[in-house]
């Protein structure tokens, strides 16, 4: 396993179908690299317990989330994760929010983003498939 500093964290908001990101300023954090095969990496980030109501929604719904997180640097480009909130625990002044998830490739963000851009241009059903296997 790795650890390395983590300096940012930016977690997605679902509301009603309307989508968001969410910054978290950061007290203190680390991540870690599972180095299991499968890109497993595991987050504790020390915020604010202001934010406690917002992970703790997350925790009871086991809903998996994009996280974005930049690492070492700020000047470093975020990377994606699928992840879900596993822990919580509550501080004097802070909460140290665990968060376990599955690193995403940029190739596989880059995917993503081809796929919606096809689906916003009108595109559906077997248009959809060729239109996506040209981009790609």
């Amino acid at each position: 396993m790795k650890t390395f500093k983590l300096v940012d964290l930016n977690v997605e908001r679902v509301d009603k179908e309307k989508k968001s990101i969410e910054q978290f300023p950061l007290i203190d954090g680390l991540i870690i690299n599972k180095e299991d095969g499968e890109n497993h990496w595991l987050i504790e980030a020390l915020v604010p317990k202001e934010h406690l109501s917002f992970f703790d929604q997350l925790q009871k719904k086991q809903a998996e989330v994009k996280v974005f997180v930049t690492i070492t640097k700020k000047s470093n480009r975020p990377a994606q994760l699928t992840a879900a909130v596993k822990n919580i625990a509550e501080l004097e002044e802070s909460i140290s929010v665990l968060i376990y998830g599955q690193m995403v490739t940029r190739k596989q963000q880059g995917t993503e983003t081809i796929l919606e851009s096809l689906v916003k241009e009108g595109y559906t059903g077997a248009r959809l498939i060729e239109a996506f296997k040209q981009k790609i």
